[in-house]
């Protein structure tokens, strides 16, 4: 390319307020570095005219690295600044072989974000040396002269100081008129030093100079967080306040700017959207998706708007088109709009800053509704719906808002996050017969920017291409799966929700291995919620991709009738300073389930708590299962003969588990909080055998072991519960909360042992606590049931919370129908009929939490006979897992003592 005369000039003098330094004595550092930076010398000035001097020579020892001085480019911007090459010389054994006169120079605008749609008219001066050799050391000078007119005279610079390579010699200096009142700080998360400046005065001059000697080269250290700045530099800037910063900005946005007339038909329609909400929305989707992104950031333009007439007309433009136009429309409405400027690639990095317009790189729009902030980014597709459920990509960034009477920084932080960056997957496998095909199905819903980034990509892709995507997400975990059906991909405007369901065959995801069963499964949509490093030794915080998501996994397997197992809902939950995760299991009959919630708490984890956070990410997977497994005990022996009923089945599944136990313990490997994890497993699997007085042996051994442990003294007390010691129990639990303990289980079993106490008011409280805790649906309404159940011991009206739940269909799954029953929405025989409407052990399942139910229904109408008779039958049912088997005892011992 042709670039004028007057701005590239070669041999060029230095400036007269330059004071460059000599090459420093040659040093010999240890180790031999391929690539050693003799000098770098950065020289800053602050008058009419900008500019910046580089004084550089670095020596390269190895030959890989030759090209770092055989070929040099340097950026510039000739519309409005000058290349002066001062000096290009290889030095080479002392002597040097000054190539300034002579090195070719080619011109070349290679436009980095061309097929981005961005234009800058950055020019690159490329020039490549003959001759040069191992050892050399390219000594190089050159000064870049003018700024962006922009700036209209408000200076604002920077320089680097932490480089690649080792540096003998590091300076930097700014000089400035001494009326320029120009600030500097250090900026950097890397710790070192930070030298003070030197300050001298000359000839109406200031100079400050900072200098560094011998500074390590720094390593690129992996993913880092947004606003980190991994290596250190000095930031200049001649603006006082934020306040200063937004009033040169808006000069930038004029707020009297004229829609063109082409967008009356546009305004028209706007005007006649019902709510102020809907022309937001509707404007704002308008300028996304009618006025394509194309940036033309040439001189002026780099910052300054083109107006909203010229967008309109060539129906492209950048963010600051975009967004100019788009807050000049809704300003017209009436509504309180306004652009602001943000740091789209660093964040809240700003906040680290001095005031200056270059802390920001992007220009999104401020819209004020309801006494609530909504930041918009025109730029953006795939965006629709209600303005509260739109992705917000600026999340927790530091925007400086154009508008009058600003004077300080604003945080872009929506109150609803946590449903905008929400994942949620769920996964059901259904086997036929063990061993055989089985049938997937998959359901995900992405929430705010993953539905909208999501919504872009597969509106792009044909019916193939889907299916070709959807195949992908399961074809490593189940190699020679098939689709059954096209995939359906559903848009939820109103909450922003894009979900894709998918129905797949799987040849064989049930193995076999010494009799067990097991089925693999994997939370897809956690993996990547956490990064880890190849090496945990680093100076700076480590980001948190997924923050501030929060995602949902849950997955359901249906084993074939001959399986049956019962798990009552346990809960384990893991809260540490970087995440908070939640992990629920449980099993009825042949259908297992498992639950996750994880929710990252920190954007950043800091570089010394990485060791912490890899252990808690090891307990992830320990939480996090990952499969599920059937024993020949529990039905997944085909070959060998059931037992004879569900209730021995389940004698056997929990004989199975004490012996385990048992085994573990007598090994002798197991030490203090692992050694009394297997005393409480035995101890609950005897309690639920009936056998207390061995129980509370293991109990009180896991207390010894580990007395802060929570899990141990929850486990006695369910072993104190189990005997009819509900007083000790009520204690146990209490001091397990105490702990920190899995709050929903320690309520729910507190409330028990209070409810058997007669303490109902308590009991209630308690099952109110475990409601607002649980992890999952089915938990929070079985809590809800008992705290009914309290209420009515008491003689009080059920809460606005407890009807509800009731209303919410009686005729649907379990426990919702017994919450019915204590609404009177639904009779006792009601109850009875829809549980003995299930088939096999479910039916089992299903009728002793419905007798009761219907018994605790009976005792609260003072029907002592009736709820004789229905605890009776809960006992028969024999479900000696459930909490209910036991408590029907209770209560059959409290009815003969009155009989």
């Amino acid at each position: 390319m042709v670039v004028a005369e007057t701005a590239f000039v070669r041999n060029a003098p230095l400036p007269g307020w330059a004071q460059p330094l000599p090459l420093p004595p040659a040093e010999l550092i240890a180790g031999r570095p391929p690539v050693l930076v003799h000098l770098a010398d950065t020289q800053l000035w602050a008058g009419d005219t900008p500019a910046y001097l580089v004084n550089r020579a670095e020596q390269v020892d190895d030959a890989g690295a030759l090209s770092q001085i055989g070929q040099i480019a340097l950026h510039f911007n000739p519309e409005y600044q000058r290349l002066l090459l001062h000096r290009v010389a290889i030095v080479r054994e002392g002597a040097a072989i000054d190539h300034t006169s002579n090195v070719p120079v080619r011109f070349l605008q290679r436009e980095a974000g061309l097929e981005q749609g961005v234009v800058s008219g950055v020019t690159t001066a490329s020039m490549v040396l003959p001759d040069v050799r191992v050892g050399d050391t390219l000594h190089l000078t050159y000064t870049i002269e003018g700024e962006n007119p922009i700036f209209s005279g408000h200076y604002a610079g920077w320089a680097g100081w932490d480089q690649s390579h080792p540096v003998v010699l590091r300076h930097v200096s700014l000089t400035a008129p001494m009326q320029r009142p120009i600030r500097w700080q250090w900026v950097g998360d890397r710790p070192g030093d930070r030298p003070l400046p030197v300050e001298s005065e000359h000839g109406g001059l200031r100079r400050l100079s900072f200098e560094g000697r011998r500074l390590p080269g720094v390593a690129f250290e992996p993913y880092l967080p947004r606003d980190a700045y991994p290596l250190r530099w000095l930031q200049f800037s001649e603006f006082g306040s934020w306040a200063q910063v937004a009033a040169w900005a808006r000069g930038l946005f004029p707020a009297d700017a004229p829609l063109p007339a082409a967008l009356g038909p546009v305004m028209q329609r706007l005007r006649q959207l019902p709510t102020r909400e809907e022309q937001v929305s509707q404007a704002l989707q308008w300028v996304q998706n009618e006025i394509r992104y194309y940036s033309v950031s040439l001189g002026e333009s780099s910052h300054k708007p083109h107006s909203p007439a010229e967008v309109v007309a060539q129906r492209y433009g950048d963010c600051k088109d975009k967004s100019f136009l788009l807050a000049r429309m809704l300003q017209s409405l009436g509504i309180d709009a306004h652009p602001a400027l943000v740091a789209a690639q660093t964040r809240q990095a700003p906040l680290k800053l001095l005031p200056s317009p270059e802390a920001f790189d992007h220009v999104i729009v401020q819209v004020r509704l309801n006494g609530r902030d909504f930041y918009l980014d025109a730029t953006r597709l795939g965006q629709s719906g209600p303005l509260e459920h739109m992705g917000q990509g600026m999340e927790d960034a530091a925007v400086l808002v154009v508008a009058p009477g600003v004077t300080h920084l604003a945080r872009v932080q929506s109150p609803n996050r946590a449903q905008l960056f929400a994942n949620e997957l769920h996964e059901r496998y259904t086997l036929a017969r063990l061993g055989e095909p089985a049938l997937l199905e998959s359901e995900q819903h992405w929430f705010g920017l993953g539905a909208e980034s999501l919504r872009v990509m597969l509106g792009r892709m044909d019916p193939q291409q889907l299916a070709h995507w959807a195949l992908g997400r399961y074809d490593r975990r189940h190699p020679g799966l098939t689709l059954e059906g096209p995939p359906q991909v559903v848009h939820d405007a109103q909450l922003n929700r894009l979900s894709v369901m998918a129905r797949y065959q799987v040849p064989r995801p049930a193995t076999e291995s010494g009799g067990e069963w097991s089925l693999r499964f994997l939370a897809s949509n956690l993996q990547g919620a956490f990064v880890i490093p190849d090496t945990l030794a680093r100076q700076l915080p480590l980001a948190v991709p997924s923050f501030p998501g929060r995602m949902h996994y849950v997955v359901e397997v249906r084993w074939p009738d001959s399986v049956s197992q019962v798990l009552t809902p346990q809960t384990e939950r893991l809260d540490t300073p970087h995440f908070d995760l939640q992990v629920t299991r449980s099993m009825r009959g042949p259908r297992a389930r498992e639950t996750v919630w994880l929710q990252p708490r920190v954007a950043a984890v800091p570089a010394a708590e990485l060791p912490q956070l890899l252990e808690d990410m090891r307990r992830i997977d320990e939480l996090v299962h990952s499969r599920f497994t059937v024993l020949p005990q529990d039905g997944g022996d085909t070959a060998a003969a059931a037992p004879a009923s569900l209730q021995q089945r389940l004698a056997s599944q929990l004989q199975a588990q004490a012996e385990r136990s048992g085994r573990a313990i007598a090994r002798g490997h197991l030490q203090a909080e692992d050694l009394a994890d297997a005393h409480c497993l035995r101890a609950e699997a005897l309690a639920e055998l009936g056998d207390g007085e061995a129980a509370l042996q293991d109990a009180e051994a896991a207390v010894r072991l580990a007395p802060a442990l929570a899990r141990a003294w929850a486990c006695r007390g369910k072993a104190l519960w189990a005997l009819g010691r509900f007083a000790p129990a009520d204690a146990d639990f209490s001091r397990a909360l105490q702990l920190d303990g899995e709050p929903f289980t320690s309520y729910l079993h507190r409330g028990q042992a209070r409810f058997y106490q007669g303490r109902f008011e308590q009991a209630a409280e308690d099952f109110a606590r475990a409601a607002a805790q649980a992890g999952e649906e089915a938990q929070r309404l079985h809590a809800l049931v008992w705290q009914g159940w309290a209420l009515k011991r008491l003689g009080q009206a059920l809460p606005a919370q407890l009807q509800a739940a009731a209303a919410q269909g009686p005729h649907t799954a379990w426990p919702r129908p017994a919450l019915a029953l204590l609404a009177g929405t639904l009779s006792a025989d009601e109850l009875l009929a829809q549980a003995g409407n299930a088939q096999g052990d479910a039916r089992t399942l299903a009728l002793a939490e419905a007798w009761f139910t219907v018994g605790q229904h009976h005792l609260a109408h003072g029907q002592a006979h009736q709820a004789r008779n229905a605890f009776e039958k809960t006992r028969e049912a024999g479900v000696m897992r459930y909490a209910e088997h036991a408590a029907a005892g209770f209560e059959l011992q409290r009815l003969a003592a009155v009989r």
